[in-house]
C-alpha cells in the first residue's frame, strides 16, 4: 500500500448519501476519487454512508476492497453522530472530512436540517470540513413543493458553507451563488465530476465502433430525453446509419417505456437494463454517439456527461448546446440541427463526430478525470491535514 505523501493525512472521511452495493453517481464518483487518492498519494478513505442499501444489490464490493465503510443506522443527527464518532476514533485527533452534499440525498424532502448541526459539532471537536456542493438549493416555484422547501434549503446551505474550511462545486453558476453567500470568505474552487463507469486509457477510435447510439443514465434523465426529443433522436439515428439505440439503465416505468419508446423505435431499440460498471464501459466505448437531455450551463456537474467524455463518445445534447465558455474551449457538444445539416453518412458528418470526440476527451483529461479531481482537492486536504487555518494555502478565487 502506498504511504501517505508528506503533509497529507493518512485518511479522510468521505460522507455520501448512498454507496455500493447501490448504483449511485455521487457514491461512485467518491469511490473513484478515493482510489486515486490512495493509489497516487497514500490517502485512504473511510466512507460514511447515510442511506441503507437497497434490497436488491446492483454493484459488488470486492473482497479486497481497499477502503472502509461505516453505515448510519437510522435517520437524523444522533445515528449520524454516533457513526461519525466511530470513524473519528480511527482517523486520528484532527480528522478531515469531505462532505458530498446533495439535499435530497440526506432527506426525502430535501431539507436535512440535522446536517449543519452535525457538521458544526464535528468542527467544534477539531475536525476539518471540506464540502463538495453537487447541489445547493431549489429555487422557489409557484404550485411546487419548492415554494416551501427552498428557504430552509438555503439556510442549510449557508450554514454548511460557514462550517467548511474549503468548498468546491462543479458548476460555474453554483460558484457564483456561493460567492454571494460566502460571508466568511471560505476558499471556493471549481472542480470536475468524473465518470462513474470507467476511464479507458485509450478509447477505441470512432471508425472501429459499432453503429450504436447510447442513452445512459438515471431513469428520470432518460425518460425526459425520450419524452421531449424522441423524434429528433430517431432522425439523427437514421441520418448516421445507426443500427442500435442502446438504452442503458433501470426502466422504472415499463408500461410507459413500451408504449412511448419501444413501440416507436421498434427493432432499432435494445434495452440493456442495469449493468455492471465494466459492461457499461464496454458499451460506451463501442458507441458512435451518446445522447443526453440536460441544461447546457450545468453540464459540468453531470456524471453522464462525464461518462461519455471519458469514453471519447461524442455527446448529442438536448436542448441544443450553447456557445462554449472559456473553460470549455473546444467545439465538442453536438446539437441535432448541426448534425442533420451535414450530409447523411457523409465524410463531413463523421469528421465532425471525430472532432467532437477528441475535444471532449481532451477536456475530460484536463478537468474531469478522477486524477484531475484529486489534484484539485489536494491543496485543501494538505492545508487542513497539516492543521493550518482555512485559506492558508489556496486562493479564494475559482
Amino acid at each position: 500500500m502506498t504511504e501517505a505523501t508528506p503533509g497529507l493525512p493518512a485518511r479522510i472521511i468521505q460522507v455520501v448519501p448512498r454507496f455500493r452495493p447501490d448504483a449511485d453517481g455521487v457514491g461512485e464518483g467518491a469511490l473513484n476519487l478515493a482510489n486515486v487518492l490512495q493509489r497516487d498519494h497514500g490517502v485512504g478513505s473511510d466512507f460514511l454512508v447515510f442511506n441503507p442499501p437497497q434490497p436488491e444489490p446492483a454493484l459488488e464490493i470486492a473482497d479486497d476492497f481497499p477502503h472502509t465503510i461505516e453505515r448510519v443506522l437510522g435517520a437524523g443527527a444522533a445515528p449520524f453522530d454516533s457513526a461519525l464518532d466511530h470513524l473519528k476514533a480511527r482517523s486520528g485527533p484532527a480528522p478531515v472530512m469531505l462532505l458530498h452534499y446533495v439535499p435530497y440525498g440526506y432527506s426525502r424532502q430535501g431539507v436535512p436540517g440535522w446536517l449543519p448541526p452535525a457538521m458544526e459539532r464535528f468542527t467544534s471537536r477539531g475536525g476539518r470540513l471540506l464540502t463538495l456542493f453537487h447541489e445547493l438549493y431549489a429555487d422557489p416555484r409557484f404550485l411546487s413543493r419548492t415554494l416551501f422547501t427552498s428557504w430552509p434549503q438555503q439556510r442549510i446551505f449557508r450554514r454548511l458553507l460557514a462550517a467548511s474550511d474549503f468548498v468546491f462545486s462543479a458548476s460555474e453558476e453554483f460558484l457564483e451563488m456561493i460567492a454571494r453567500r460566502n460571508y466568511r470568505q471560505r476558499p471556493a474552487r471549481l472542480i470536475g465530476i468524473c465518470s462513474n463507469v470507467g476511464e479507458p486509457e485509450n478509447p477505441k477510435p470512432l471508425d472501429q465502433r459499432a453503429r450504436r447510439l447510447a442513452v445512459f443514465g438515471r431513469w428520470v434523465t432518460r425518460r425526459r430525453l425520450y419524452a421531449n426529443h424522441l423524434r429528433e433522436l430517431e432522425q439523427v439515428a437514421r441520418h448516421l446509419g445507426i443500427e442500435e439505440i442502446a438504452d442503458i439503465g433501470a426502466v422504472e416505468d415499463p408500461g410507459w417505456f413500451g408504449d412511448h419508446v419501444a413501440g416507436r423505435l421498434g427493432p432499432l431499440l435494445r434495452s440493456y437494463g442495469t449493468l455492471p460498471v465494466p459492461d457499461v464501459s464496454r458499451l460506451l466505448e463501442d458507441s458512435l454517439l451518446g445522447a443526453l437531455d440536460y441544461p447546457c450551463f450545468l453540464r459540468g456537474k453531470s456524471g453522464i456527461y462525464a461518462a461519455y467524455q471519458a469514453h471519447a463518445t461524442p455527446i448529442l445534447l438536448f436542448p441544443a448546446p450553447e456557445p462554449p465558455t472559456p473553460r470549455d474551449a473546444g467545439n465538442w457538444p453536438l446539437g441535432a440541427g448541426e448534425l442533420l445539416a451535414l450530409g447523411a453518412q457523409s465524410p463531413a458528418l463523421f469528421e465532425r463526430l471525430r472532432e467532437s470526440a477528441a475535444a471532449g476527451y481532451g477536456h475530460y483529461q484536463r478537468h474531469r478525470s478522477a486524477r484531475s479531481v484529486a489534484e484539485t482537492l489536494l491543496p485543501a486536504i494538505r492545508a487542513v491535514g497539516a492543521g493550518s487555518g482555512a485559506g492558508s494555502r489556496i486562493g479564494a478565487g475559482s
